[in-house]
C-alpha cells in the first residue's frame, strides 16, 4: 500500500512538472513569434523579399530579359527538319520521285511506262536552313527595342521598390504613432483616475460639489472609450504594416523607435536636377520616347526590300531499308513590296505622330515631377515648423496642468478648468506625436519624389538577390 502511494505521488509530481513546463514553453514571453523586435531596416528587407508588388516587378524584369535573348535569335539561322511519305501512280509524281531517288533507268523513257506508271512509294527527309540577312530592319530594331524594354522593366522595379519602401515606412510610422497614442491615453486615463479620487476626497470633506466628482468620472469614461479605440487602431496599424511587408497580418512586432530629426535638405534647384537624373518615372517616359523613334525607323524600313539565304539538304528513297538519292539546294531570295495600298505610308505617318506624342509626354512628365518635388520640399519645411510649435504647446499644456492642479487642491480653481487642462495635455501630446511622424514621412516623401529613396538598399538588395 505504501509502495502504491509512493508511485502515485511520483506520478503526480511528474504531471506537475510537465504542466509547468508546458506553460513556460507556450507562454507569450517565451514565444519568439509574439512581440519580436523589428527595425525599419528589417521591415524594408522583409518587403523586398515578400511584397507581391516587388515580386511582380521582378517577374516582369525577368520576362524582359528573356525577350532580349528572343530578339537575338532573330539574327541566327533557322534549321527545320521535314519528313514525309507518299504513294502514288501520278505520272509526273512517279517520274520526279525516280529522279530524286537516283533510280531512273533508260527503260523508264518508254511512253507506255511514262503514261501508265505503277504505284511507287516515296520517303523524303529534308533539312531546311534559313539565314536572315535583312528583313526591313526588323531584327536590329527588335533587338534595340528589347534592350530598352529591359531597361524600362529595371526602372519599373526601381520605382515599385521605392513605392513599397515608402509605404512600409509610412505603415511603420503609423504603427508607432498608434502605439504612442495608446501610451498617451493610458497616461491620461491614470491622470483622470487620480483626479476622480481627488474630487471624491474633497467632496467627502465638503469642499466641493458632487458635480466635480461626476465631471471627473465622465472625463475618465471618455478617455477609457478612446483608449479602447486606440488599442484596436494599433492592431489594425500592425496588420497594415504586415501587409506592406507582404507577411501574414496577424503577427505582432515590437517596433524600434525612429530618429525623426532630419537635417535641412539640399537647395530646391539641386533637388530638381537630381529628380531629372534619378526619378524612375521620368526615365521610363524617356525610354518610351526612344522606342517611338525606333518604331519610326521601322516604318521607314518598310519601303526597303528583304534579303535572306536558304539551304536545303534532301534525301529520297523508295524503301527505308535501301539508300536513295540526296541533293543540296542553295538559294538567295530578295523580296520587295512595290505597292501595299498606301498602308506603308499610313504606318509612317502614324509613327511620326507617335514620336511627337512621346516628346510631349516627356515634357509633361518633366513639368509634373518638378512640381511634385517643389510641393514635397515645402511640405517638409512646413512639417518641421509645425513640429517645433507642437513641442512648445506640449510644454505649455503640461505646465498649465500643474498650476491648475495645485490651484484646485487649494480651492482656487474649478474642476472644469482642471479637466480642460487634462484634455489640452492629451491633445497636444497626440498632436506632437503626429507632427513628429509627419515630419519624418514628409522627409521620406521628398526623397521619393526626387527618386533617391532607398537608392542604396534597392541597388544592393535587388541586384544581389534577384538578378
Amino acid at each position: 500500500m505504501s509502495q502504491g502511494k509512493f508511485y502515485f505521488k511520483k506520478a503526480g509530481i511528474f504531471c506537475c512538472i510537465f504542466f509547468v513546463g508546458f506553460l513556460f514553453l507556450y507562454s507569450p514571453g517565451f514565444c519568439k513569434e509574439e512581440g519580436q523586435r523589428l527595425s525599419l531596416k528589417e521591415a524594408f528587407q522583409n518587403a523586398l523579399n515578400h511584397n507581391p508588388i516587388i515580386l511582380k516587378a521582378i517577374a516582369q524584369k525577368e520576362k524582359a530579359h528573356a525577350h532580349v535573348f528572343k530578339s537575338i535569335s532573330a539574327f541566327l539561322p533557322k534549321v527545320n527538319f521535314e519528313f514525309g511519305y507518299t504513294r502514288s501512280n501520278n505520272p509526273v509524281k512517279v517520274f520526279s520521285d525516280k529522279l530524286n531517288q537516283a533510280d531512273f533507268r533508260t527503260s523508264d523513257f518508254d511512253v507506255d511506262i511514262l503514261n501508265n506508271p505503277d504505284y511507287r512509294s516515296a520517303w523524303q527527309a529534308r533539312f531546311i536552313m534559313t539565314q536572315p540577312v535583312f528583313n526591313q530592319g526588323r531584327e536590329i530594331i527588335g533587338y534595340k527595342t528589347s534592350r530598352l524594354l529591359e531597361e524600362m522593366s529595371r526602372l519599373g522595379l526601381k520605382g515599385a521598390g521605392q513605392d513599397v519602401l515608402f509605404n512600409v515606412e509610412k505603415a511603420y510610422c503609423q504603427a508607432l504613432l498608434a502605439k504612442e497614442k495608446v501610451d498617451v491615453l493610458e497616461t491620461a486615463f491614470k491622470t483622470a483616475l487620480s483626479h476622480e479620487r481627488l474630487a471624491s476626497k474633497r467632496y467627502e470633506a465638503g469642499l466641493v460639489l458632487k458635480s466635480d466628482v461626476l465631471s471627473a468620472r465622465v472625463q475618465k469614461s471618455t478617455i477609457e472609450r478612446e483608449l479602447f479605440k486606440a488599442k484596436s487602431d494599433y492592431k489594425i496599424a500592425m496588420a497594415a504594416l504586415n501587409r506592406a511587408m507582404g507577411l501574414g497580418q496577424d503577427k505582432m512586432w515590437e517596433l524600434s523607435p525612429l530618429d525623426n530629426e532630419k537635417k535641412d535638405p539640399d537647395a530646391l534647384s539641386v533637388l530638381i536636377e537630381k529628380a531629372k537624373r534619378f526619378r524612375p518615372e521620368l526615365l521610363l517616359v524617356k525610354d518610351k520616347e526612344e522606342i517611338s523613334s525606333y518604331m519610326h525607323k521601322q516604318a521607314l524600313f518598310q519601303f526597303l526590300p528583304s534579303f535572306n539565304l536558304h539551304g536545303i539538304y534532301q534525301t529520297d528513297r523508295e524503301n527505308l531499308a535501301y539508300f536513295g538519292g540526296d541533293s543540296w539546294t542553295f538559294m538567295a531570295t530578295l523580296s520587295m513590296n512595290l505597292f501595299n495600298g498606301f498602308g506603308d505610308k499610313a504606318n509612317l505617318d502614324e509613327a511620326s505622330a507617335e514620336v511627337r506624342r512621346a516628346q510631349a509626354e516627356f515634357k509633361e512628365a518633366l513639368q509634373g515631377i518638378e512640381l511634385e518635388v517643389r510641393k514635397a520640399y515645402y511640405d517638409f519645411l512646413t512639417a518641421k515648423k509645425q513640429l517645433k510649435v507642437a513641442r512648445e504647446s506640449v510644454s505649455q499644456a503640461i505646465e498649465s496642468q500643474k498650476i491648475l492642479k495645485n490651484r484646485y487642491q487649494n480651492g482656487l480653481a474649478l474642476m472644469v478648468e482642471l479637466l480642460a487642462a487634462d484634455t489640452n495635455v492629451k491633445m497636444t501630446m497626440l498632436e506632437e506625436a503626429k507632427a513628429r511622424f509627419d515630419a519624418r514621412l514628409s522627409w521620406s516623401k521628398l526623397k521619393r519624389k526626387v527618386g533617391i529613396l532607398g537608392k542604396d538598399v534597392l541597388e544592393q538588395e535587388l541586384s544581389n538577390n534577384h538578378q
